[in-house]
């Protein structure tokens, strides 16, 4: 099964860098600063064999995040194709040392999806790159980097980086690692595994904590043990109050995890794919995360 997942990241890694051929950056990590906007994921499908998918989200305008809620737009909207993609079963998105919830988890068919194990990496820190504890770090961002308040009001939508933005060099700088779902979902299950939404713990992850650490993750929006998973294992905390679905991301962050033994597989900027493990020097993790801090370590 570790096997498996190693495929699987190599197949997404290898789509990021044919995406990257072709509009000479790797996909965005989260087209707009926003909550449940488009993300990665979307993007790379065509390059997985997923081009019917793809068409699905992709043949209504794209206002990133629905102004009503639902909305016909975006990739929570209520419309017929949108719910059709997020259903949609890709085996890529999958770890089979995990499981996926069914479909349409939360009862009602204008919110459901399907949830997955891969999350591109945001850099060291929060969302954004900045440090979330008082220790030394290093902190930046990752090769899934966000700028705060990207939109199209501002000019800085769909950021992206490339090739030559990782200085640290792509053979040392992870470009995505694997999350773990909740279990149980009696409601809606929150937001980790939910990588068809650009948010941290859903399609995004940070390296400021060790692969499967025991310190707690740190999201916008509830967890799912108050969600009513009482299986979930991972330790969580909700920040931003009643607030969440409009902050900013500042301050989240979510490690790498999975239901392997003793670490996690991890996909390189370069495309290779390595087993790490929980046991890693943390200064080093959060170093193999960031592009460009020009850490001298080594996978």
């Amino acid at each position: 099964r570790r096997m498996q997942c190693k495929n699987n990241l190599k197949q997404l890694s290898l789509a990021c860098h044919t995406y990257h051929e072709a509009f000479s950056v790797f996909p965005y990590a989260r087209k707009y600063d926003k909550w449940d906007t488009y993300t990665w994921t979307q993007l790379v499908l065509p390059y997985i064999e997923q081009q019917a998918i793809y068409d699905l989200y992709y043949t209504l305008p794209d206002r990133g995040f629905a102004q009503t809620y639902p909305g016909p737009n975006g990739p929570i909207g209520d419309e017929p194709r949108l719910r059709q993609a997020r259903h949609a079963e890709v085996a890529a998105f999958y770890c089979p040392s995990d499981q996926s919830p069914t479909d349409n988890e939360i009862g009602s068919a204008s919110y459901g999806f399907k949830r997955g194990n891969y999350s591109g990496c945001a850099g060291s820190g929060d969302m954004y790159g900045a440090s979330v504890d008082s220790t030394t770090g290093p902190w930046g961002v990752g090769i899934f980097g966000v700028v705060a308040d990207q939109s199209f009001d501002n000019g800085l939508a769909s950021v992206s980086s490339s090739i030559s933005d990782a200085r640290d060099g792509t053979t040392n700088t992870v470009l995505m690692s694997e999350t773990v779902v909740p279990r149980v979902t009696p409601g809606w299950g929150g937001v980790f595994g939910e990588i068809i939404y650009g948010n941290m713990g859903g399609a995004l992850f940070s390296s400021a904590q060790t692969p499967n650490a025991s310190a707690a993750d740190q999201i916008f929006g509830p967890c799912p043990q108050s969600l009513g998973d009482t299986s979930y294992e991972p330790l969580c905390l909700s920040i931003a109050g009643s607030a969440w679905w409009t902050a900013s991301a500042a301050g989240a962050h979510a490690a790498a995890r999975s239901q392997h033994p003793g670490g996690v597989n991890a996909a390189m900027g370069d495309g290779s794919v390595h087993f790490y493990s929980e046991t890693i020097n943390l200064a080093t993790w959060r170093g193999l995360g960031t592009r460009n801090g020009r850490e001298v370590v080594q996978p």
